[in-house]
């Protein structure tokens, strides 16, 4: 799914002609965290998504989710848990499985 972010940042952007730095800083966020989100690397969280849809004059659902997609924001809330190198391994290891358990209990 944040490839497919990514890649609708990036028409959003280059639609405006803008550059990465202009785009950041109409988001609120810096350059690098941008081209993160471009490439697929992280995945902007719900609130700047909001924030992107409003200043670019889309809705939530041009980037494929709802208004009310609380398993998205979950998600991307969890990956940066994962990607910290300041929480411990086992305490990764204790939200993995209970993000699987949620992850199999909305399957059913």
């Amino acid at each position: 799914m944040s490839n497919e972010i990514g890649a609708k940042l990036k028409n959003l952007r280059k639609s405006r002609r803008l550059t990465q730095e202009e785009f950041a800083e109409m988001i609120g966020v810096s350059r690098s965290t941008l081209s993160c989100y471009e490439i697929g690397q992280r995945t902007p969280s719900m609130k700047t998504l909001q924030a992107i849809a409003e200043n670019c004059g889309v809705g939530l659902d041009y980037f494929g989710i709802s208004a009310k997609d609380e398993a998205f924001d979950l998600l991307a809330r969890g990956k940066l848990v994962f990607e910290s190198k300041m929480i411990p391994r086992e305490t990764k290891e204790e939200l993995y499985t209970e993000f699987m358990k949620l992850y199999l209990k909305m399957k059913e």
